[in-house]
C-alpha cells in the first residue's frame, strides 16, 4: 500500500515496524460539544484505512483518544455547575452513538487522558532530565529551540513561528514558542499530584504518553486531521524524541483535509458547525458516510448539503442492487461462466489496486458503480445461475465491507418498518390527494400510488397539485428526491 506521508511530503510505501501488523494512533475528540461533520470525516477516513489493511491481511492495533480535560471542558463545566469529567463523558457517549450510525469501528484502545496521568507524568520527567524541558512560576515547558528538528512536520522556521493555537504566551516562558507539558492548577480546577505540584497536562503531552503507552515507539501510522500538524503533532514529535533520546516517534504521519462550511473551516470555536446529529435527523448514517468518502480524504471538503441528496440517491442504488441479486436466487450451483468470473475478480482488483493507491475512495467508488452496471446488463442479456448470482453478491458486499456500507439490509428493513409506522399518515394524504387505496394496501403500495400520482401532475402540468403532494408527504416525515433515474424517498426517524 501506497500512502502520502506528512513528514516527507511523499507518497511512499507503507512498510510496517513489524511485518504483517500495523499500528495506528488517531487523534480523538475533545469532548466538550456535540461532534460535528469534521470529526465525523476524521473518523471516517482512519476507519477506512483500517479496514482497507485488514481486508490486505494486515494484523492492526487501533488506538484513538479522549481528551477529557481541557480548559474549554473546564469552562463550560463551570457555567452548567457540573464536574468537567461528567460533561466530557455525556459527550464522549454520544459521540459513541454517532459512530455506531456512522458504522465507524470502535478502536482496540481508547484511553482518555484523566486516566492516564501517570504516564504523562513519566513522560515529562524523562524530558526535564533530558534539558528538553525547564519548570517555572506556573508549570512546565518545552524548550522549542533546544529541538533542532523542530518544524520539519509543518515546514515553519523557529525563526518565522508564532506561538500556534492552545500556546499561551506569558512571563513565565523563556521563550514565547515554547509550550505547556504541565499546568498548576488555578483555584477551583480539576488537579492531580505531581512532582511540580498539583496541575494537570498541557495539550499536546497527552497524545505522546498515551500513544507510547499502548503501541511503543516507533509505531507506524500516527493520523489526524490537518489542523493538527501545527502546533499539536508538530509538538508531538518534538516532546517524543526528546524524551526517547531521539529515537523516532512514529514512521508515516497522515492527515485528513478540513471540512470547510461558509468559506473557512469548520470548528466549534467558530460556531460554524453542522454537527452529527443535525445530519442524522435528515439523512442515514451510511448516506452520511458515503459523502464523505466521494471527496479524497486530503483535500478538503466543502460542505454541500445538496450533495448529501446525491450520496442518498447512489446509497439507495446499492441498497436496490443488493436486493436485485438477492431476489435472482442463489439456490443452484452450476457454475460461473469465465466472462463474469472475469468481472467480478476485475473489479475486485481494481477496487483494491484504488485503495492501495493512498485511499483513492472516488475512483473506488468509480468501480463500485461500474460493477453494478455491468452486472444488471448481464441479467438483461440472458439468465444469471445461482453460483453466479451469489459470486456477485459476495464480491460485492466484500467491497461494501471494506467501505464501511455494508449495512444495505439493514437500512432497508429500517426504511420499511420507518415508513410502516406511518400508515394512518399515508391513508389520509392517499386520500386527501385522489390516490385511490384500500384498506390491505401495505404503506410502500400507499406511497408509490401517492408518488405516481405526483407524477401525473407533473406531467398534465399540474404543477401546485404536485407541490402540494410533495409538500404534504413532507410534512408527515416523508422527502422526495428527484432524479434522473427516478423518485426516491428518505425517511425522518
Amino acid at each position: 500500500m501506497r500512502i502520502h506521508d506528512t513528514l516527507t511530503r511523499r507518497t511512499v510505501e507503507l512498510v510496517p515496524r513489524e511485518p504483517g501488523k500495523v499500528t495506528m494512533y488517531v487523534c480523538g475528540v475533545t469532548p466538550y460539544a456535540s461532534a460535528h461533520i469534521g470529526h465525523a470525516r476524521t473518523a471516517v477516513v482512519y476507519d477506512l484505512l483500517r479496514r482497507y489493511l485488514q481486508h490486505a491481511g494486515y494484523a492492526v492495533t487501533f488506538v484513538s483518544n479522549y481528551t477529557d480535560i481541557d480548559d474549554k471542558i473546564i469552562q463550560r463545566a463551570q457555567d452548567q455547575g457540573i464536574p468537567p469529567l461528567d460533561l466530557s463523558a455525556r459527550y464522549i457517549d454520544e459521540y459513541l452513538e454517532d459512530m455506531v450510525a456512522l458504522n465507524v469501528l470502535p478502536p482496540d484502545v481508547t484511553p482518555r487522558v484523566s486516566e492516564s496521568i501517570p504516564d504523562i507524568i513519566d513522560l515529562i520527567g524523562r524530558i526535564i532530565a533530558n534539558d528538553y524541558a525547564y519548570v517555572s512560576s506556573d508549570g512546565v515547558y518545552f524548550a522549542v529551540r533546544k529541538f533542532s528538528r523542530y518544524g520539519r512536520l509543518s515546514g515553519r522556521s523557529v525563526d518565522e513561528m508564532r506561538s500556534g493555537a492552545r500556546v499561551e504566551v506569558n512571563e513565565a516562558k523563556e521563550d514565547p514558542l515554547d509550550f505547556a507539558l504541565w499546568k498548576l492548577a488555578k483555584p477551583g480546577e480539576i488537579s492531580w499530584d505531581s512532582p511540580w505540584g498539583r496541575g494537570r497536562p498541557g495539550w499536546h503531552i497527552e497524545c505522546s504518553a498515551m500513544s507510547l503507552r499502548h503501541l511503543g515507539a516507533g509505531f507506524d501510522i500516527h493520523g489526524g486531521g490537518e489542523d493538527l500538524i501545527f502546533p499539536h503533532h508538530e509538538n508531538e514529535i518534538a516532546q517524543s524524541e526528546a524524551a526517547l533520546d531521539g529515537q523516532q516517534f512514529v514512521r508515516y504521519w497522515m492527515h485528513s483535509g478540513m471540512v470547510n462550511m461558509g468559506g473557512e473551516k469548520m470548528s466549534k470555536s467558530l460556531g460554524n458547525v453542522m454537527t452529527v446529529r443535525e445530519l442524522l435527523e435528515q439523512y442515514p448514517g451510511q448516506v452520511i458516510r458515503l459523502y464523505l468518502l466521494q471527496t479524497s480524504y486530503e483535500k478538503p471538503l466543502k460542505l454541500n448539503l445538496s450533495g448529501f441528496g446525491q450520496a442518498f440517491a447512489s446509497y439507495e442504488r446499492m441498497a436496490e442492487f443488493e436486493a436485485f441479486l438477492q431476489e435472482l436466487g442463489q439456490a443452484s450451483h452450476d457454475g460461473v461462466e469465465p466472462e463474469f468470473e472475469r468481472t467480478c475478480s476485475g473489479f475486485l482488483g481494481e477496487f483494491d489496486a484504488s485503495l492501495a493507491d493512498n485511499l483513492n475512495t472516488s475512483r473506488a467508488l468509480a468501480s463500485v458503480y461500474e460493477f453494478m452496471t455491468r452486472v444488471r446488463y448481464t441479467a438483461s442479456e440472458r439468465t444469471l445461475g445461482g453460483s453466479e448470482t451469489a459470486r456477485a453478491l459476495e464480491t460485492f458486499r466484500s467491497a461494501l465491507c471494506v467501505l464501511g456500507l455494508d449495512q444495505t439490509n439493514e437500512y432497508v428493513r429500517h426504511k420499511t418498518s420507518l415508513l410502516a409506522g406511518r400508515q394512518h399518515e399515508l391513508e389520509a394524504v392517499a386520500a386527501e390527494v385522489g390516490a385511490t387505496a384500500n384498506d390491505h394496501d401495505s404503506s410502500g403500495h400507499l406511497l408509490d400510488m401517492i408518488v405516481a400520482k405526483r407524477r401525473a401532475a407533473r406531467e398534465t402540468g399540474q404543477y401546485d397539485l404536485a407541490d402540494q403532494i410533495r409538500e404534504r408527504l413532507r410534512s408527515i416525515g416523508v422527502a422526495l428526491e428527484d432524479g434522473v433515474d427516478g423518485v426516491r424517498y428518505r425517511i425522518r426517524g
